[in-house]
């Protein structure tokens, strides 16, 4: 039962956290902050789009840390036990 509700729970905070990292997306590719005009779509034309996901993950997981709360000290030893098996 509790893996069900964790399961749904999750799956709706992975929804919100993809749709607020598409809106984020706009702000970066208008930013200025990479070179879109000197991304080579034949060389090596992953890099930049990689790189914008890893700022887009990183910049979103900060949401969930619990950063000031009592529960960051135990978020981040149980986010680090969960990265041995993802």
């Amino acid at each position: 039962m509790n893996k069900k509700k964790i399961k749904a729970l999750v799956k709706s905070m992975l929804k919100d956290s993809h749709d607020a990292m598409v809106k984020k997306l706009d702000v970066v590719l208008d930013s200025g902050c990479i070179d879109i005009d000197g991304w080579d779509e034949n060389n090596m034309p992953m890099l930049t789009p990689k790189t914008i996901i890893t700022a887009l993950l990183e910049s979103e997981s900060t949401q969930y840390m619990g950063k000031g709360t009592s529960h960051e000290k135990r978020i981040k030893k149980e986010v680090r036990n969960i990265r041995y098996f993802v």
